[in-house]
């Protein structure tokens, strides 16, 4: 019975000992039983296989010897803490005898009375789970920036690495969908290849976007020709994944060959997905911040070479970016701004209501415009249209950007054109007061010369005494005349009579006509070959003549005015309100009192005055005859020192005729003469004056009397040697329909045109429209003569 019951014992132990070394032979990790001593007791297959080809028999040698070669290794071995007596020991390491990286666990194994007569180990080779982890360990602590493409070819090398394959490509889609990618990275043995557009085969490409994993292949050499890869590798697998955006979509590729099978599929496609999620984010990183990159140097491109001042300051107004431009715009470097507060540079008369208005906008984060004069650093206030944008940063900071724009010159014109329609509102009413008045003063004019002929003619008594008193009346005429003549300027359609001549010649005569009898002198200065003008004469006399009475009164005490003429080639980047060409510029400059600056915009306006006998006339005629000239007249003055007024007039291509006139008599003449007016006073003084030069004198009211009478003396044989026709008769045919008529019958008929309208185009440009002459009212007999002499 007890015989029995031991054999049986020792079948168990013989069937539970088959037992455990078929389950420890399937595994591949290294199993070994040791005794205490150290000796191999038992070892299963997979060390077996792996080290008795090269050793012999396993079992009676010591545990060092396979592992380390020597039984006398140079650090003591893992094995030997518990051979010695402690519980357990769990070591990586990595052994001289067997290339790679393994874990070593060893524990103790006890008798049935608990006295340690051994050891078991087993020995894992973990070598490309460590691979797997340098290559983790590599993409956390990598040097390059995350999203450069630097980051994105080391990720694709330790995904190499940790595979341990040759081959890698990551591509970015050009069009999602399509199989048309740029490489952003390419691997092939143990060096970066240079990136180029690439098309994967077409089952590929459709594998990689179905699946949503890993898509992989052990026997791909027939999918990847060598004309398929970048380079020819000899490609036996792949395994690859599609690139994914953070809404699913794919954007790219990442793949990787080797020239055999890849071992161990699943835990390989779970590192090329890991790897794929971290490059697919990286690749939109690098996405994101190439389109930040190419926004930033656009705006920063936009903002830096901008027309307009653009100003980042705080949200009390300090400055703490300015535009390099600033120079450009205001004279001061980016340091002379920055730290200062933006309201420091605006004109005092507006800082403090813009400074609060910014503030109380700024804060509550509305936008405001505004316009200001801002100084520059040759301390010259320009005036500057600014819309500010305030906004709050992402920490937290309230700051406004303003843009400013330099808007002098539209200021400038706006006043202009401002005063441009004050002065044609002027000229409506005054060119109907100049009309009457000069026929009027044309009755006075002309009977006031008939009396100082007919009294010295006659030897009357007290004759002398008469004669200066009618001289008196002439002046007083003469007067009255240049008074109309400024109010005639204003006249809308009004325009200069135009000639050659030299500015020269005009400013010395009118200079020292202005100033006899006065304190004050005078020097002028002409460049050698100024340029000839075609200007009204009389027109740029009297602009002179107001340039240099202003002077001569801004100096009660005496001074020195000095007048100066030179050539000026005008061109658009001289900011002027003129056409690009040549010019003449006249410089009158006083060392008067000068003219407070917020005179200066008014200075040009009609009946502006600061004189207490002052008409306000005299600039604004001076500034709308350079204006009809096509001019450009500008003011600057400093208080204490003086001012200066500079105008521009178009040079003239051809020189101005000499004047060969020599004084002469009176005309004798002899024939009839038609004369046309409305005004009987005219008529009268005209008839006789007609009479007084030997002319026979027919008078007609209309033009249709004066055509009536005209047709008659053509019939009759009796032609007129001359007409003179009013331009404008209220009511009835004027002197250009006449003259159109009349010229019908008799094209060789010499007619004259008169009118109290002085600047009217037709009076400018007699000869334009077919008149053989012009007389302006008011005039007098020896005017008259003149205009006959060079008609008959």
């Amino acid at each position: 019975m007890q015989k029995n019951s031991q054999e049986t014992t020792q079948l168990i132990h013989v069937h539970s000992a088959e037992k455990w070394e078929q389950a420890f032979d399937a595994l591949t990790d290294h199993v070994m039983i040791l005794d205490r001593s150290g000796t191999i007791a038992w070892a299963n297959r997979a060390i077996r296989d792996q080290i008795e080809p090269q050793t012999g028999p396993l079992v009676g040698h010591h545990y060092r010897t396979p592992y380390y070669g020597t039984t006398i290794p140079k650090s003591p071995p893992p094995w030997e803490t518990v051979l010695a007596g402690a519980l357990s020991a769990v070591v990586e390491i990595r052994f001289p005898s067997i290339p790679g990286d393994f874990l070593v666990s060893c524990f103790p194994l006890f008798d049935s009375h608990g006295i340690q007569w051994g050891a078991i180990s087993v020995v894992k080779d973990i070598t490309d789970r460590k691979r797997i982890e340098e290559a983790l360990r590599k993409i956390a602590q990598s040097d390059h920036a995350p999203g450069s493409i630097a980051f994105l070819r080391f990720l694709i090398r330790d995904l190499c690495q940790a595979l341990n394959v040759p081959y890698a490509i990551l591509a970015e889609l050009e069009t999602p969908a399509q199989p048309h990618t740029q490489t952003v990275a390419i691997w092939a043995n143990g060096t970066f290849v240079e990136n180029t557009a690439w098309t994967p085969p077409p089952p590929v490409f459709e594998e990689l976007l179905k699946v949503k994993g890993c898509s992989w292949n052990n026997s791909a050499s027939t999918l990847f020709s060598q004309n398929s890869l970048p380079v020819s590798w000899p490609v036996s697998s792949y395994l690859g994944s599609a690139l994914r955006g953070r809404a699913g979509q794919i954007i790219g590729l990442l793949l990787v060959f080797s020239p055999e099978a890849i071992g161990n599929i699943h835990v390989a496609q779970s590192i090329v997905q890991l790897f794929a999620a971290r490059a697919a984010s990286e690749l939109q990183r690098k996405k994101a911040e190439d389109a930040l990159r190419d926004s930033e140097q656009r705006y920063r491109a936009i903002v830096e070479h901008a027309y307009d001042l653009i100003i980042e300051t705080t949200a009390k107004g300090e400055c703490q970016y300015v535009t390099p431009n600033c120079h450009q715009v205001l004279g001061y470097g980016a340091l002379d701004m920055l730290g200062k507060s933006f309201f420091d540079f605006v004109h005092p008369e507006e800082r403090i209501s813009l400074s609060e208005s910014f503030h109380s906008h700024v804060q509550a984060l509305q936008e405001i415009d505004m316009v200001c004069r801002l100084q520059t650093k040759q301390s010259e206030w320009r005036w500057f249209e600014s819309h500010i944008h305030p906004f709050r940063t992402s920490v937290g900071t309230v700051v406004g950007v303003i843009v400013t724009r330099d808007i002098t010159e539209r200021k400038r014109s706006e006043e202009e054109r401002v005063r441009a329609v004050k002065l044609e509102s002027v000229g409506l009413l005054a060119g109907g007061i100049a009309h009457d008045f000069n026929n009027i003063l044309t009755s006075v004019f002309a009977n006031i010369g008939l009396a100082k002929m007919v009294t010295a003619k006659h030897a009357l008594p007290e004759g002398e005494k008469v004669i200066e008193r009618l001289a008196a009346g002439e002046k007083a005429c003469l007067r009255a005349r240049d008074l109309t003549k400024q109010l005639l300027t204003f006249a809308k359609g009004g325009a200069p009579v135009k000639s050659t001549t030299s500015m020269a010649s005009i400013i010395t005569d009118t200079v020292q006509f202005a100033l006899r009898g006065s304190d004050v002198r005078c020097t002028m200065h002409f460049s050698d070959d100024l340029w000839p003008v075609e200007a009204d004469e009389g027109q740029m006399s009297q602009v002179l003549q107001n340039l240099v009475i202003n002077g001569d009164q801004a100096m009660p005490e005496g001074g020195t005015i000095g007048v100066e003429a030179e050539n000026c080639a005008v061109v658009s980047e001289m900011s002027l309100p003129l056409k690009p060409g040549n010019y003449i510029r006249v410089s009158v400059t006083d060392q008067g009192i000068g003219i407070p600056q917020d005179h200066l915009p008014k200075i040009f306006d009609p009946y502006f005055t600061t004189k207490q006998k002052g008409s306000g006339l005299g600039l604004a005629t001076t500034y709308s005859i350079i204006k009809r000239h096509e001019g450009h007249i500008a003011v600057s003055s400093s208080l204490g020192k003086g001012t200066r007024f500079t105008f521009y007039l178009p040079a003239s291509a051809t020189m101005p005729a000499r004047n060969d006139e020599t004084s002469e008599g009176l005309l004798q003449g002899t024939g009839r003469i038609l004369v046309m007016d409305d005004e009987e006073e005219i008529q009268d003084v005209l008839g006789t004056m007609l009479q007084h030069l030997g002319f026979d004198v027919d008078l007609a009211s209309d033009g249709q009397q004066a055509v009536a009478l005209y047709t008659r003396a053509i019939h009759d044989g009796t032609p007129y040697v001359a007409a003179i026709l009013d331009l404008t008769i209220p009511g009835g045919m004027g002197g250009k329909e006449t003259f159109r008529r009349i010229k019908d019958h008799h094209p060789d008929a010499k007619v004259i045109v008169s009118s109290g309208y002085s600047n009217d185009p037709v009076m400018a440009h007699a000869s334009q429209f077919g008149f053989s002459g012009f007389i302006a009212k008011p005039y007098n007999l020896v005017d008259l003569s003149k205009v006959l002499s060079r008609i008959i």
